[in-house]
């Protein structure tokens, strides 16, 4: 039983640091293009408080993750990773 927990918390911290990266690289992204929250919101159709949630860590739809990508020209499973 002691393995599988520590498998499940392994795979759990593992996970939160994804989505970590994931939150990060929206936000440096959004920055490199000079773009305010309010600029974002008129280019994504996103409203800024959801923008805004998506970087600080609030849940949302996996639609905003899958058009956030497509503005900024990256595939869904690469924004998981560290962007340099």
């Amino acid at each position: 039983m002691l393995n599988e927990e520590v498998f499940f918390m392994c795979i759990r911290d593992e996970n939160e640091k994804q989505v970590k990266t994931m939150r990060d690289n929206f936000k440096l992204l959004r920055q490199r293009k000079k773009w305010s929250m309010e600029e974002l919101s008129q280019v994504s159709e996103i409203e800024t408080s959801v923008l805004a949630g998506i970087e600080n860590g609030d849940d949302f739809d996996v639609a905003f993750l899958i058009a956030l990508c497509h503005i900024y020209g990256v595939k869904p499973c690469q924004i998981f990773l560290p962007i340099t």
